[in-house]
């Protein structure tokens, strides 16, 4: 213990006052008995469930990423709602809330020119995210229709948008908002 104190007050001797080194050598030690210490405690192997001949977990069997296919006519869905609406655009997200970058631009841009749009949220359909990508023949979202004519994706409405293209193409939908 003196071995202890002794190298505490030569290290607050450089760095303390003379006043403060005084109480630096009342503080409370602690025992060698009470420092932590750390063993390693062997634990049984932990025996794996298998999924089939390959011995694997099942944690990490294939999980199928789509739902099962339904029934529904989702080509017939995209393209009453195109052919209903004077402009629609389909995108990740809502108009409020948009869900990725280039959607937010095109809700930016349509608002800009004052449109009045549909929006389609694909995020809550997977069957219409892949779908409208079908539709379109266009890989990406989001994706504007005007008078049901596939126009493009952010980048083309963007190239329209600064051309004036997409205002007169939302003028000609009588698309715009007084």
């Amino acid at each position: 213990m003196q071995l202890l104190r002794r190298s505490v007050l030569c290290t607050a001797s450089t760095v303390m006052r003379p006043a403060l080194r005084a109480a630096s050598v009342n503080v409370p030690r602690f025992a060698a008995a009470a420092r932590p210490s750390f063993s390693f405690i062997s634990s049984p192997v932990r025996t794996m469930s298998t999924v089939g001949s390959d011995g694997t977990d099942s944690d990490f069997a294939p999980k199928a990423k789509t739902p099962p296919p339904s029934s529904r006519d989702v080509q017939a869905e995209i393209k009453e709602m195109v052919h209903n609406r004077k402009v629609v655009l389909f995108m990740k997200g809502t108009p409020d809330f948009p869900m990725c970058g280039f959607s937010n631009r095109a809700v930016q841009i349509l608002d800009h020119h004052s449109a009045a749009y549909g929006a389609f949220n694909v995020l809550e359909d997977h069957e219409v995210r892949e779908g409208i990508k079908q539709f379109s023949s266009w890989p990406t979202i989001p994706q504007l229709f005007v008078n049901g004519e596939f126009l493009g994706g952010c980048d083309i409405m963007m190239e329209m948008h600064e051309n004036g293209e997409l205002l007169q193409a939302l003028t000609d939908a009588e698309a715009i908002r007084k």
